[in-house]
């Protein structure tokens, strides 16, 4: 299975506001209202609510993630880049080639609320790895999301609610 290049770079950053006013002066970065996604652990255990904007500009396009969840979003890592965001058009190949290679599972959702979605009981929209021997966590977006994530950045307003 061939990997497409990445749409995106996932940065963790302890300010959300703060970030995007300062991406916006430095680099001209625009964002959209920034959404409030819930998010699990793969076993479940674990639940945070994280803030979460693309940039407007890209592809690839910054994805600025409030550092201040536990978990996967842990504040151990804040402000630096935390992910390389890819589309994936078949998850489920995804996901069974990820477990065939031993590549461990930090996050995965359902949908752009990021509710859980276990990949043991169901094929996720999206996942995130465990970082690799380069340190690198790769997420991995179901291609069907991408309208979704294409309408918030041309409408300023998340279509999967508050989270």
């Amino acid at each position: 299975m061939n990997e497409p290049s990445y749409f995106h770079i996932g940065v963790l950053v302890p300010d959300l506001d703060k970030a995007m006013e300062e991406m916006s002066r430095q680099h001209g970065v625009t964002f959209p209202t920034p959404a409030a996604i819930r998010l699990s652990s793969p076993d479940g255990s674990h639940e945070d609510l994280i803030r979460v904007v693309y940039s407007k500009d890209g592809a690839p396009y910054y994805e600025l993630i409030e550092a201040t969840a536990d978990g996967v979003f842990g504040g151990s890592g804040q402000e630096k880049i935390h992910h390389v965001g890819i589309w994936e058009e078949d998850m489920a190949g995804r996901v069974k080639l990820l477990r065939e290679n031993g590549v461990g599972v930090m996050a995965s959702g359902v949908g752009l609320t990021g509710r859980p979605g276990l990949i043991e009981d169901a094929t996720p929209h999206w996942v995130i790895t465990e970082p690799n021997a380069l340190g690198i966590r790769f997420e991995y977006v179901d291609l069907a999301m991408k309208m979704g994530i294409e309408m918030w950045l041309e409408t300023g307003e998340f279509p999967g609610g508050a989270g």
